[in-house]
């Protein structure tokens, strides 16, 4: 069982690039004090668009709970915390259960996809095949997971998030799904809510 963390903010337009950068410095902290990998991005669609979102795994909690510890000691978290312009609007944890694909260093990821859906339980097999064929087709990788902490962890409230090196690589990968049935497989069993996509800034 792994985990993630995300942390959305909303940031004033004159504050963002100061924000960008004490953030990828924050992740060097969370990944010396126990994240496994941390990715930093900015919401380019829907009514979040413009807010930068923070994602951290990690392999037990205990590791988090090392990571925030650490947060609390850091001059520069402090700083971006009490600027007065750095608001953090959502906190939330999922257990991930379903991780496919592994980053490469040649692999130059670009974009993040989001989907969030309902369903009483994981639905496990349906979700595994739908990471597959992504994955198979431009995805580079792809999680999926449960909430359990934050305002949507009621136990039936699911995200799926997957990483491409462009737009047109999501856009034959989400064609290869709808192809292959996979996608209408999914949705059968799984209520979408909304998809998101997001620029990686790191």
């Amino acid at each position: 069982m792994s985990y993630l963390a995300i942390t959305e903010a909303k940031v004033t337009p004159d504050y963002k690039e100061i924000a960008i950068e004490n953030i990828k410095r924050v992740k060097q902290i969370s990944l010396s004090n126990g994240a496994n990998r941390v990715l930093l991005a900015l919401m380019t669609s829907g009514s979040n668009a413009g807010k930068l979102m923070f994602f951290q795994g990690f392999d037990a909690l205990s590791d988090a709970e090392r990571v925030y510890d650490a947060f609390a000691d850091d001059p520069i978290y402090a700083e971006t915390m009490q600027s007065g312009k750095f608001e953090i609007t959502r906190r939330a944890m999922l257990k991930i259960h379903i991780e496919v694909g592994e980053v490469l260093p040649s692999d130059n990821l670009k974009y993040l996809v989001l989907t969030n859906g309902t369903a009483d339980t994981p639905q496990l097999n349906a979700v595994t095949k739908f990471a597959d064929v992504l994955t198979a087709n431009g995805a580079i990788t792809a999680r999926y997971g449960t909430f359990f902490v934050g305002d949507q962890a009621n136990g039936k409230t699911h995200l799926f998030g997957a990483t491409y090196p462009s737009l047109s690589a999501m856009q034959g990968a989400y064609d290869a799904v709808a192809e292959d049935g996979a996608a209408t497989q999914l949705y059968k069993v799984v209520s979408v809510r909304r998809r998101q996509v997001l620029r990686l800034l790191d």
